[in-house]
């Protein structure tokens, strides 16, 4: 083999021991970030950084010189070579893992089924509402955009993100302002001697849950609608949810009137009929009683355009929902009725009527006028609401703040949000945008496009459903000592915890953390990791264990090359 300078410098003990110095400067500073920051710091800073990649590279050209430049190799130099094909190995398995491994998580409902892997790659992910969604990289973190130099991404369809500020743990602060269109908008608070809790309540937007106490706010559409909201008894028909282009909405049905129009965003639905026993009796479809054993509703969803939808939603039988009519283009929508059927609790109940009057109820006893900030009682827990702010017609505001997060509650700490403006599209006034939002807009080139911001995330190939989260207590105290997860995978059982990963599919999925919001569910955090590089991996280390023995229980030797030499 030819030795000239270069390859002799390459293959030289003087290089690998300057190599040796850098890996300690490396190794030192990986710490120092992650230790002071957090792992994806680290991460981007160090070891997914191009110097780091150029290291990898020195590094495995100076392990494969070193070994080719003895070739043709002796029966005593067996160690020796196993030992440096174990590491070469060992370095192109760690490329691999970096190009093709996967480092993310899944956050899961108790109860609940995903498939959804979530990575650490922001993106916004932009198309047209029938179209598969392209992603594009929306990372800025690491060089935050300002109002002074905003930074801007293509995201086709001539639209522009121009993102003039980057918050990377962000609190949404939400309140309502008066508009000329909106819907009813209240500033309350519900307090007794223990809670003393502030709450924006608006039509539309579904319950506000308060331990055993859901309190929402209802809108008669006239005097009718009206007298049957503030009268006496229980004016519960559960919740119609629509998932319209993208964004989630929810309506109570007790605000709904018959053949009366509700607006809805860009949408009207209308209640064509409400069926609480819905049977069929001579091929119809009718209610046998006005008590709630089969909740129907045959509603009607329309846009501004003239297309419409007419739905049969079932509340105890989703399997049998229907859409019964169309007409026109197709609206990209999903609708369901959802009823609580535990029906426990309190229920407190704010009306405001055609002339902007509020009206309060508590459970099913009939409404009273309520005055601004005035308590009044609601009788259960000592509790006593408060309305200090009324809007007939308001709008959404949600503003954010950053906030500091402690060391290693990363996972459960607030998301980013980006403020932006959306350059080519009609909908181009400055905003706020956290990850997991979704926006439909009107391209000025023509057309809708759905725009989001969220990470990457890739799909398994087998779902995983949350059957059971369990938490051990420290004795006598509220601190967690442990906590575990039981998971079904493919009809089988499975428990994660601390130190006993699940492996499955090639994923290995680790129990990290958990999430609890009052009235709901709890959230189990799981780390997934994919390593596609560890049977190479195991391969190296094998080989470099292999060969340190041989060389150890074979006879010392040296090799000279040329007149400098390079010793073994």
């Amino acid at each position: 083999m030819k030795r000239n300078k270069v390859f002799k410098f390459l293959a030289s003990i003087k290089l690998a021991v300057i190599l040796f110095v850098f890996f300690v400067v490396i190794l030192a500073s990986a710490t120092y970030y992650e230790s002071a920051y957090d792992t994806a710091t680290a991460q981007h800073l160090v070891y997914k950084s191009p110097l780091f990649a150029v290291f990898l590279v020195i590094f495995f050209v100076n392990i494969f010189t070193s070994t080719a430049i003895r070739y043709p190799w002796s029966k005593k130099q067996t160690g020796f070579v196993i030992t440096h094909l174990g590491i070469l190995i060992l370095l192109a398995a760690a490329a691999f893992t970096m190009v093709a491994g996967v480092d993310g998580s899944m956050i899961i409902q108790e109860g609940q089924t995903s498939k959804r892997i979530m990575l650490n790659d922001p993106v916004f992910f932009v198309g047209r509402p029938s179209a598969q969604l392209k992603e594009v990289p929306a990372e800025f973190r690491w060089t935050p955009p300002s109002e002074s130099r905003p930074q801007k991404v293509n995201l086709g369809e001539g639209v522009t993100a121009e993102v003039v500020e980057y918050l990377h743990h962000a609190r949404r602060n939400t309140y309502y302002k008066e508009a000329p269109q909106g819907v009813p908008a209240l500033e309350m608070r519900i307090f007794n001697e223990r809670v003393d809790q502030h709450e924006w309540l608006t039509a539309g937007k579904g319950d506000v849950q308060l331990g055993p106490a859901r309190i929402r706010l209802l809108r008669a559409n006239n005097q009718e609608h009206l007298k049957s909201l503030i009268q006496a008894g229980s004016s519960e028909r559960g919740e119609l949810q629509l998932l319209v282009a993208g964004e989630p909405l929810q309506i109570n049905v007790s605000e709904l009137s018959a053949n009366k129009p509700f607006q809805v965003g860009e949408f009207t639905v209308t209640l064509r009929r409400y069926l609480p026993h819905a049977v069929i009796e001579k091929d119809e479809l009718v209610s046998q009683s006005d008590n709630p054993v089969n909740p129907c509703l045959d509603v009607r969803l329309a846009d501004s355009k003239g297309n419409y939808q007419d739905w049969l939603l079932f509340a105890r039988l989703p399997d049998l929902n229907t859409r019964t009519a169309s007409k026109g283009e197709a609206i990209p929508a999903k609708l369901l009725y959802a009823w609580d059927t535990a029906g426990e609790g309190h229920v407190l109940s704010f009306i405001v009527d055609p002339n902007g009057k509020l009206w309060g109820k508590v459970d099913d006893k009939a409404a009273h006028p309520v005055d601004l900030n005035k308590p009044q009682a609601t009788g259960w827990m000592n509790l006593q609401f408060e309305v200090s702010k009324l809007l007939p017609k308001a709008v959404e505001v949600r503003e954010f703040v950053s906030v500091e997060v402690e060391k290693g509650a990363e996972q459960t700490a607030p998301p980013p949000a980006i403020r932006l403006r959306l350059l080519g599209a009609k909908e181009n006034e400055m905003r706020w945008m956290e990850r997991g939002d979704v926006l439909q807009i009107h391209a000025d080139s023509g057309g809708e496009l759905i725009v989001g911001y969220a990470y990457k995330s890739i799909e398994l190939a087998f779902p995983l459903r949350l059957k059971d989260f369990q938490m051990d207590m420290d004795p006598g105290t509220n601190s967690p000592a442990a906590f575990k997860s039981e998971v079904e995978v493919e009809g089988q059982s499975y428990l994660i915890q601390m130190n006993e990963p699940l492996v499955k599919g090639g994923y290995k999925f680790f129990q990290s953390s958990y999430s609890e919001v009052p009235g709901q569910p709890t959230y189990s955090i799981f780390t997934v990791a994919k390593d596609p590089g560890i049977a190479l991996k195991y391969l190296g280390s094998i080989m470099v264990v292999m060969g340190i023995a041989i060389m150890f229980i074979t006879r010392p030797y040296k090799v000279n090359v040329g007149r400098r030499g390079v010793s073994e």
